[in-house]
């Protein structure tokens, strides 16, 4: 197996001998296994890296079962990026013995608006007829436009949305549509919970991400500056270190 960057596929990256952890990596919207590819790079001689596939699912707790159907047997360290951290959030509410410890970066407590609906079923729209011209301009606006890898960033976020074609963007909108308010059984999360984000994240922007950490007991909370939504690929530095530490945690 190589062991660059480009290896990275959907499923179970081979573990180190003796690895204890398993670290279950949930994407986001429109995102497969190059959204973590920096990060499996770093951690996979430490832990177990299985990077989830949820395609073919069209409601957050069907993405959930198929996240887990793809991990093995035990505790978790549960990692969930935007539309992947309403996916943990999901998991740890259902099956909480799986979670050992949880990371969400780049996400969200409340449910859709009316205006963000909205706005979801218009790009549903543009998908079918300008799906290509839809991720360039999705790809400029999530990303924070000075980043030293901002280009790169826009342009793996382009290469995953081809990847896995307009039928899965929509689907995946429509999920996000209806995904449920999580803020109510926040009160209820037992396991260490870690949240990071962006100061410029015009998708989930910082607000919403430390009410999640303030409202989950005893959460921590991070925050990269001059940094937009895309994390993994705009700051693969930062976003290594703040897995390495939740990997490292006793």
């Amino acid at each position: 197996m190589s062991t660059g960057p480009a290896a990275v596929v959907d499923g179970a990256v081979e573990a180190p001998p003796g690895a204890t952890v398993t670290l279950l990596l949930i994407p986001g919207l429109g995102n497969n296994a190059r959204l973590w590819a920096a990060q499996v790079e770093h951690l996979r001689d430490r832990c177990r890296c299985v990077i989830a596939d949820y395609r073919g699912s069209g409601s957050i707790p069907a993405m959930s079962d198929a996240v887990l159907s793809q991990a093995p047997d035990g505790p978790l360290h549960v990692v969930g990026f935007s539309l992947g951290a309403c996916v943990a959030l999901d998991i740890v509410a259902r099956y909480p013995d799986r979670v050992l410890k949880l990371a969400l970066m780049s996400a969200s407590p409340y449910s859709d608006d009316e205006t963000t609906k909205a706005e979801r079923r218009r790009l549903v729209k543009r998908a079918a007829h300008d799906y290509a011209g839809l991720l360039e301009d999705i790809a400029s606006f999530v990303v924070a436009p000075r980043g030293a890898r901002a280009a790169e960033a826009r342009r793996v976020l382009a290469i995953m949305g081809e990847e896995l074609g307009a039928e899965v963007f929509a689907r995946q909108q429509l999920a996000a549509m209806e995904r449920p308010d999580c803020r109510d059984m926040l009160k209820d999360i037992r396991c260490p919970t870690h949240v990071l984000c962006g100061s410029d994240d015009p998708v989930t922007p910082p607000g919403g991400n430390r009410f999640l950490a303030d409202h989950v007991p005893h959460a921590t909370f991070e925050i990269i500056e001059n940094a937009g939504h895309l994390l993994p690929l705009e700051r693969p530095a930062e976003v290594n270190g703040f897995l390495a530490r939740f990997v490292a945690e006793r």
